[in-house]
């Protein structure tokens, strides 16, 4: 029987580089395969020290491994993967296991190394990837114990940090919307069994918001066994809001419809009702009274001229609200079809254009009292805690035209310079609060306008003396409920502010109190321009507008030009009002 094959000969026909360190990392031996991997005479490198080829950046950790190996200090269980020069002036990425004496009978640490550039450079790049994606990569064990791999996008979608997950697996859990969790532990279950699973559910967030993640799955196998589960996770909250707002498009284009065309149709049945009740349009009566001629009662005609003109008075106003919604619809359906980004702009002359809507949108149903003032602190003197001033104090001095007629009483403030990040709708957005705040007054119409200022973001605040927004058009609108037959807003206005605030990565908020209401529109804050002055406002000295060229015409805002308000002088129109009609 012949002898058993040299072992340095079978050493040398492996294909991994395979080595022999003495305690302090100095080559004693290495197999001809290290000339394959890494291009060096093995004889040549006999002798040296194996970490100077390391690479500088790998090189310290290298070495404290090894040194922590030797000391018995670690258990070597695991690869160990670096970089290490080659003969030609390059890198290789080396996988590396350390075999103790205790395991290998051999005097000196065998290290076995495989070339792993291909393998790792490709992890490296799916990692920049990642790291730089918005979806969440994700990879766990088979039973959902163990967390693979993640990346850091999963703090940005689901609120949880990469260090709880690694600790606490399925710690994602808890940012599942409470309703929709049943069903993703069954597609978690689904996956662990060996299927594909592709999910869409909601992620309930600390500020009570909720978005949409979808999410595709699949199974890692590995001879026939499920070894992990992976896929990623992507934000999908823009689609499900587009087809929210489709669905609410619909909803209130068929509830105002029906509503406003029930309206037309019954006044429309009355004026039939009442010419055909009238004698004075029969001439049947006319014969029956041997006239022959229409009756003339002047008493009877006046009746029968006032009902009609109110109706037809009801038929014209239902038409023009419906007209104002076709045009609110046309600007929403603008605002949904514009794919740019938010832009810087300057918040002051969107305040100042807001404000002309309002004047001109008012032009002939009343009269406007703007005024400009300095913050001013609650709780001040004759100041209510909403803003305005107390009821004893408006009875002193009430508002109200020649006429007796009352008049909408607009104090606005805001800082000078201050930029915002918003879509361009902000001025219209605005205008609707403002416009809502007066129709909606029960009695004169009182509104403030506050525009304050962060290092995150803008405010602007409208306070109002309406009656409380209702809570189902509150919820509603800032997504706390559904819409549905029971359960809708009545008008558009307020989704257009919603949208240019959401599409602008700002929010939409309401402060309901006995006395009114208080909605404040945020958007994110650029800073202001250099320059400028502190938060505190100051009465701009504005340009010609709409609501200057209003109140200028008015001898009592003449009147009151130049007087002080909280010791700063009103560069607008003071206690006087400015005349909203020709």
């Amino acid at each position: 029987m012949n002898a058993g094959p040299d072992p340095e000969t079978l050493l040398n026909l492996a294909q991994d580089k395979v080595v022999v360190l003495d305690e302090d990392g100095i080559y004693r031996h290495l197999n001809a395969a290290a000339t394959d991997v890494i291009g060096f005479d093995p004889e040549a490198l006999v002798g040296t020290d194996a970490f100077d080829l390391v690479h500088p950046e790998d090189e310290g950790r290298l070495r404290e491994t090894f040194a922590a190996v030797v000391a018995g200090e670690v258990d070597p269980d695991e690869p160990i993967e670096y970089r290490y020069a080659t003969a030609d002036g390059g890198w290789v990425w080396l996988r590396t296991r350390v075999h103790t004496p205790a395991e290998t009978g051999v005097d000196g640490y065998v290290l076995t190394s495989r070339d792993a550039t291909r393998e790792v450079e490709s992890r490296r790049r799916l990692e920049t990837i990642a790291s730089v994606s918005p979806d969440v990569f994700w990879m766990f064990s088979a039973d959902w114990s163990e967390l693979l791999f993640i990346n850091d996008a999963v703090e940005s979608v689901f609120h949880v940090a990469p260090d709880r997950l690694r600790r606490n697996p399925e710690s994602f859990l808890d940012a599942v919307h409470p309703d929709d969790r049943p069903y993703v532990e069954r597609a978690m279950e689904r996956l662990s069994a060996g299927e594909s699973a592709l999910i869409d559910y909601r992620l309930g967030t600390e500020d009570g918001t909720t978005r949409w993640v979808r999410v595709p799955g699949e199974p890692v196998v590995e001879s026939g066994e499920v070894v992990a589960v992976t896929g990623f996770a992507q934000d999908v909250t823009d689609e499900y809001r587009r087809e929210r707002q489709l669905a609410v498009m619909d909803n209130l284009l068929r509830h105002t419809l029906r509503n406003d065309m029930n309206i037309v149709d019954g006044t429309a049945e009355r004026i039939v009702d009442r010419v055909a009740a009238a004698d004075a349009f029969d001439p049947e009566a006319w014969e029956s009274e041997g006239a022959g001629t229409p009756p003339t009662d002047p008493e009877e005609l006046a009746e029968l001229g006032a009902a009609l003109a109110e109706d037809a008075e009801t038929v014209r106003r239902v038409a023009s609200d419906l007209l104002t919604t076709a045009e609110k619809q046309r600007g929403v359906i603008d605002l949904l079809r514009q794919r740019g980004s938010p832009q810087s702009v300057e918040v002051a002359p969107v305040v100042e254009a807001a404000l002309d809507m309002v004047v001109d949108d008012c032009d002939g149903r009343g009269e406007i009292d703007v005024s400009y003032r300095g913050p001013t602190a609650d709780g001040a003197a004759g100041v209510e805690p909403n803003g305005f001033e107390r009821a004893a104090d408006r009875d002193r001095d009430p508002d109200a035209t020649a006429d007796g007629d009352p008049v909408a009483s607009l104090s606005v403030s805001y800082p000078r310079g201050v930029r915002a990040f918003t879509h361009p709708e902000l001025d219209y957005a605005i205008a609707e609060l403002v416009e809502n705040a007066i129709e909606h007054a029960e009695s004169t119409p009182r509104v403030r306008v506050d525009v304050t200022e962060t290092t995150e973001s803008v405010g602007i605040s409208i306070r109002d003396n309406c009656p409380p927004i209702p809570p189902e058009e509150r919820y509603v609108i800032t997504d706390r409920w559904e819409m549905d037959d029971l359960r809708h807003t009545g008008g558009m206005g307020l989704w257009l502010v919603y949208w240019v605030a959401n599409r602008s990565g700002g929010d939409l908020s309401f402060d309901t109190h006995a006395d009114g209401n208080v909605v404040t529109l945020t958007v994110p804050s650029v800073g202001r321009e250099a320059g400028e002055e502190s938060l505190a406002a100051r009465p701009p000295g504005r340009p010609e507008t709409a609501v200057g060229r209003a109140n200028a015409g008015s001898d009592v805002a003449g009147h009151a030009a130049g007087k002080e308000v909280d010791g700063l002088e009103d560069v607008g129109s003071g206690a006087g009002s400015g005349s909203g009609s020709d």
